[in-house]
């Protein structure tokens, strides 16, 4: 029997003239909307020599990117499976500028596997990154941008997720690597019975961290914080940056057992979701050590989303 030469890898979408001439018109507006708050447009190549790519990143982000031999040079290329570490590079090295750099873009990834919940592996990725920013401001600038990106589409109720990495880093600091571990996959799937198995301060931690999200109200006003998290420079980031958020038109969350990205991220992270169908429309967080590897340590934040998703929520 001969093979179907016309059909594509599983995954692997393709857009025909009516949902491409959208997906054209919303890289435009976002395009547009990244230009008028000060960012500068890069496009950096589809491939690079994988240790570019995997510099410091998560092993998540590793196991997505597709592999294959340069025939030039004989090292290993991969295919970008995530445009931040690009533009991390870019950064470092083509801009190397001592002051605060913004860059946006819009352009394909390719993923070796689809991510949990997803079909597709090939999305049009369209996103920000703010170099060289610390503090709060920074990250209440890309969330604000980031709702703005998703209100270009849907003007529907969103749910901002809001988390932050470092909390996580610090509580779990000092255990063996395999405890470590453990915590996260407990913490992951909330799960009672691997949650019971850790003992001590630790225990009660992780434990509050898997019961206790939802309304910022309710989990940053009551009375049974754990010393650790109320201490904790990230319960007073997370109190500031809804501060500053405040008179967004959204829904807030907290939860601050959030464990993406957890090799990934260092600081606040977030996730805005579509909350009548609760699809995930963008997400972000800060990245401060991602420029570390090419010798250029500096502070990162940014958010992206799936052109495909946004152009979409017109319809809902």
């Amino acid at each position: 029997m001969r093979k179907q030469s016309w059909v594509l890898p599983d995954g692997i979408d393709e857009q025909l003239p009516f949902m491409a001439w959208k997906i054209e018109e919303a890289r435009r507006k976002c395009l547009d909307l990244f230009r008028d708050a000060g960012f500068g447009l890069i496009m950096p190549p589809m491939i690079e020599f994988l240790d570019s790519l995997t510099a410091g990143v998560g092993a998540d982000l590793i196991d997505q990117i597709v592999v294959a031999t340069d025939r030039i040079s004989g090292r290993l290329i991969g295919i970008r499976s995530d445009i931040t570490p690009q533009a991390a590079r870019i950064d470092a090295h083509a801009i190397n500028d001592a002051g605060e750099t913004r860059l946006c873009y819009c352009d394909s990834i390719i993923r070796s596997k689809p991510l949990p919940g997803e079909i597709i592996r090939n999305p049009l990725q369209v996103g920000v990154e703010y170099f060289g920013a610390t503090g709060i401001d920074a990250d209440s600038e890309i969330i604000s941008l980031s709702i703005a990106t998703v209100r270009l589409f849907s003007k529907r109720q969103l749910l901002v997720d809001i988390g932050h990495a470092g909390l996580l880093k610090r509580v779990l600091s000092g255990l063996p690597a395999d405890k470590r571990i453990f915590c996260l996959n407990a913490l992951q799937r909330k799960d009672p019975l691997d949650l019971s198995m850790i003992e001590g301060t630790i225990g009660y931690t992780i434990r509050w961290l898997a019961e206790f999200y939802g309304n910022p109200q309710r989990i940053l006003h009551q009375d049974n914080v754990p010393e650790t998290i109320k201490s904790d420079p990230a319960f007073f980031e997370v109190k500031s940056l809804l501060d500053d958020l405040k008179n967004l038109d959204v829904e807030f969350y907290i939860d601050f057992g959030e464990t993406r990205g957890y090799d990934y991220h260092t600081g606040i992270v977030f996730s805005i979701y579509n909350k009548d169908s609760d699809v995930l429309v963008a997400r972000g967080g800060r990245y401060d050590d991602i420029g570390s590897i090419f010798g250029r340590r500096r502070p990162a934040t940014g958010f992206s989303s799936d052109l495909s998703v946004l152009s979409g929520l017109a319809d809902d």
